[in-house]
């Protein structure tokens, strides 16, 4: 007799779903079949049982404009385990000319006592060192097998010229770190944001035209360059564009070792918001594109040009956007995510854009995949983690900051209507969210998670692994 039973669910099993039950023996999926028994069975008929969702781009606790983004590890894994988040990724940050081994060990201090569902991080650099590299395949040991870097905020001392780009990309080939980038146009960026200022034309509406398409498109193709040279796996993080992500794929077809990442505000959210008293509110870099940009984005998703959809968690309240003193380059940039990627992309399987497998996909098996931490998250294979988010697909929810866990005052997609909902949230066999009882899990009950290397084969194959 099994510890607990999913009864009478539709398990995601081989990329579609099938009537069964799932059953859980302590920390792990123990089995799937018919008429198991357990010594505590939950009655789930109608009910999708999925995968939790792995979110490998969040900012907790992050210094951005004189502010603070406002959710801690806490409160942003309460969120996310309320969403059916079972599983982030964020990162460190460097100081001065240090390694990437001390800024690890301090971020993991600040976050091991707060999680309280499971972690990783990504060593985030701004400054290439040879201390840099010679920790490389220490960081490895250590479970972190992704480095960040930039190709934009050079005034912030985060980007990297092309010199520095070729010496990580091939620094990071020869030690199996995957290198997660942000790719936009720096030094266009700041000459386009300095002629806006010197205009006076700081204002939101202003944000997309100091970081046009453009901006994001070149840089893209530039990394694919570096990485078909290097032999890099190289993953573009917050793909914003249609036509950003289309060009994700044709250089997968002409051999780099590239995947890509959007976030929901760019599937959901466009560019006339970006107007009136409360249009900083939704202020992030890259910025919310035209509704002909969203809407191709939503045609490259389906055609699996993107692999991943992650939410770049970065809240703040709206004191924290309103203290930007009507000017982009003093505006904390960022919007939150957390909990509400799950819903924001399975409604995009209920809206008819995208099929329910894309859709469990691109919020767990690729992620995990990609970052190292597959098959023990992001599948429902026995013997795996029992990280599980169940869903009634069956459910009209509306998108109310006030019935979020997010600790910001606002939501970017207030008012919006979604089908389907999350009901239910286990993380290693431990029930610590339902919508009768809310929150149940408990402070420093994540654990962090030791990541192997990028799944080689997701990078060889020219088209996504559906």
């Amino acid at each position: 007799m099994f510890d607990f039973v999913l009864k009478n669910g539709q398990v995601f099993w081989n990329d579609a779903l099938v009537q069964a039950d799932l059953a859980v023996n302590g920390e792990h999926i123990a089995a799937v079949g018919s008429n198991l028994k357990g010594k505590n069975e939950i009655e789930v008929s109608g009910r999708w049982i999925l995968p939790g969702a792995v979110d490998v781009h969040t900012h907790f606790s992050l210094p951005f404009a004189g502010a603070i983004s406002a959710d801690d590890f806490y409160s942003g894994s309460i969120a996310g385990a309320c969403g059916g988040v079972t599983t982030f990724i964020d990162f460190t940050a460097q100081k001065g000319d240090e390694g990437v081994l001390e800024s690890l060990k301090r971020r993991r201090e600040e976050a091991d006592g707060l999680v309280a569902i499971d972690y990783s991080l990504h060593a985030c650099i701004g400054r290439y060192s040879e201390q840099v590299v010679e920790q490389l395949p220490m960081l490895a040991a250590h479970g972190v097998t992704s480095l960040k870097i930039f190709m934009a905020y050079g005034r912030s001392g985060l980007m990297q010229n092309d010199v520095n780009l070729y010496r990580i990309l091939n620094a990071c080939r020869d030690n199996g770190i995957l290198v997660t980038v942000h790719a936009e146009n720096g030094e266009l960026i700041d000459y386009l944001t300095d002629n806006a200022s010197a205009a006076g034309n700081l204002g939101i509406e202003n944000l997309p035209v100091t970081r046009p398409v453009f901006t994001e498109t070149e840089a893209i193709r530039r990394l694919a360059d570096f990485s078909r040279h290097t032999g890099c796996k190289v993953y573009v993080v917050h793909v914003s564009s249609g036509e950003g992500a289309q060009i994700v794929a044709c250089e997968r077809q002409r051999g780099a070792h590239i995947a890509g990442e959007t976030c929901p505000q760019y599937l959901y959210l466009d560019d006339r918001l970006l107007t009136g008293p409360t249009g900083h509110f939704f202020g992030c870099c890259p910025p919310i594109r035209p509704l002909q940009q969203q809407q191709k984005l939503w045609q490259r998703f389906a055609a699996n040009d993107l692999a991943v959809v992650a939410t770049d968690h970065c809240p703040f309240t709206t004191t924290d956007k309103n203290s930007w003193d009507n000017k982009i380059t003093s505006l904390p940039m960022g919007l939150p995510g957390i909990e509400t990627l799950p819903l924001l992309v399975l409604n995009g399987v209920h809206s008819e854009k995208i099929s329910l497998q894309q859709a469990v996909k691109a919020i767990s098996e690729n992620p995990a995949r990609i970052f190292g931490l597959y098959p023990q998250k992001g599948s429902l294979v026995p013997g795996t983690d029992a990280d599980i988010m169940v869903y009634n697909p069956n459910c009209d929810h509306e998108i109310t900051a006030a019935s979020l866990h997010m600790k910001t005052d606002y939501s970017p997609y207030e008012g919006l209507h979604c089908r389907g909902c999350n009901e239910m949230t286990i993380l290693r066999g431990q029930v610590v969210y339902s919508h009768e009882k809310g929150w149940q899990g408990k402070k420093g009950g994540g654990r962090f998670i030791s990541r192997h290397a990028a799944d080689p084969e997701f990078f060889m194959k020219k088209g996504l692994p559906l």
